[in-house]
Order: structure tokens, then C-alpha cells, then sequence
């Protein structure tokens, strides 16, 4: 922007000086000149917003993919856990698919959060072998995994227009956080953004899990 601004400069100081041109050709061609600059600034928008503000738009205009389940163990089996992992080896697979159902269930967000007790009554699987999954085939803690779900709920209601009447304190309660802090700092956490960066922003992330 400096060495155009500064050609500019050059260019009408030749254009003044230069007697055989007159007034009404310098303005002709200088508001061309600008033209031109204009057209390549709005190419290059890096120019006027910056590459961190643009990066950073650019990744929130991008779906963005939570990896949190494994097919494969994440790390080795303390020998305390070598009783249960043969218990569940064949059951693995079948146990993550049914927490990855619930975890996608409105009806079950909406009513309780999906702790290690939880997910225990409703698959009807001993809570044992719910924290082992979670221990060596999550990339998550069941907290952590509790909150990720319910902030994913909260950007589904969002984006369904939620807080088109209700409050942000309303949407965490709805989505069974504690206080409006809690809603808020996990939000953010997961999410990279506030509450209401997210709300005000012209764009619409896409969370896939």
C-alpha cells in the first residue's frame, strides 16, 4: 500500500510539472490510476483487512471436525485394566457407535447430560466398562466430552435462531450448564470464539462430530 501510494505521488507530480499536460488530463488519468488501485485492493483483500483478521474469518467460515472417538486404543492398557479390556474387546466398537447416537439425540441433551452414570443406565452397559471406553478410545474426558456435546448443542439452537428470544443465560441453562460463566468459558474453549463474537459474526461455522 506504501509503494503504491508512493508511485501515485511520483505520478501526479510529473503530471503537475509537466506543462504540456493540462489539468483536466491529470485528473483524467489520476482517477484512472486510482482505479486501478482500487480493482487490485478488492483482489487482494489482504491489503485492507490483514492476513490475521482474514485467517481468521476464513477458519471460522470452515466447517470444522471434532475428533473425538478412536477405532484404536490411544495409549497402553494399564495391567489394572487388562480384566475389563477383555471384557469389552468385542463390544468396543458397538459401545462408542451407541454414545454416538446420544450424543447427537435432542431429546437426551435436552433432559441430562451424558456423564459416565448416565450413558451407563441409559445403554445398560456397566459404568466400568463406559469410563475404560472413554479412558483409551476417547481423545476427550467424560467431563470435557459432556461439555463439547452440550456447547455443540447450544451452536445447533444458535443457528436455529434461539437467541432471536431468548438470553445467552437462557440458551446455557437450556443446554444444562451450571451458570452463564460455565456456558460462556466452554464455549469459548471449544469453540475459539464468545458467545457473542459468534452471534455477531457474519458467518456460520459448521461443527461436524
Amino acid at each position: 500500500m506504501i509503494s503504491l501510494t508512493f508511485l501515485l505521488f511520483i505520478f501526479a507530480n510529473y503530471f503537475v510539472l509537466d506543462s504540456s499536460i493540462g489539468l483536466g488530463d491529470f485528473y483524467k488519468y489520476s482517477s484512472l490510476l486510482w482505479l486501478l488501485i482500487l480493482i487490485y485492493m478488492f483482489k487482494n483483500p489482504i491489503i485492507i483487512f490483514g492476513d490475521h483478521y482474514l485467517l481468521k474469518n476464513s477458519h471460522l467460515n470452515e466447517p470444522r471436525k471434532f475428533l473425538i472417538w478412536s477405532r484404536k486404543i490411544l495409549k497402553p492398557i494399564d495391567d489394572k485394566d487388562k480384566i475389563v479390556y477383555n471384557t469389552t474387546l468385542k463390544n468396543v466398537d458397538f459401545i462408542i457407535s451407541d454414545i454416538q447416537t446420544l450424543q447427537k439425540s435432542v431429546p437426551m441433551l435436552s433432559q441430562s447430560a451424558l456423564t459416565a452414570e448416565t450413558l451407563s443406565k441409559k445403554l445398560q452397559v456397566p459404568r466400568r466398562h463406559i469410563e475404560f471406553v472413554f479412558k483409551y478410545y476417547c481423545r476427550y474426558s467424560i467431563s470435557d466430552f459432556s461439555n463439547l456435546v452440550k456447547v455443540c448443542y447450544a451452536l445447533s439452537l444458535i443457528n436455529e435462531g434461539f437467541l432471536d428470544h431468548f438470553t445467552v443465560a437462557s440458551l446455557g441453562e437450556k443446554c444444562l450448564f451450571n451458570s452463564r460463566y460455565t456456558f460462556s468459558t466452554n464455549f469459548k474453549k471449544f469453540v475459539g470464539i464468545s458467545v457473542s463474537d459468534y452471534i455477531n459474526s457474519d458467518f456460520n461455522t459448521k461443527f461436524l462430530f
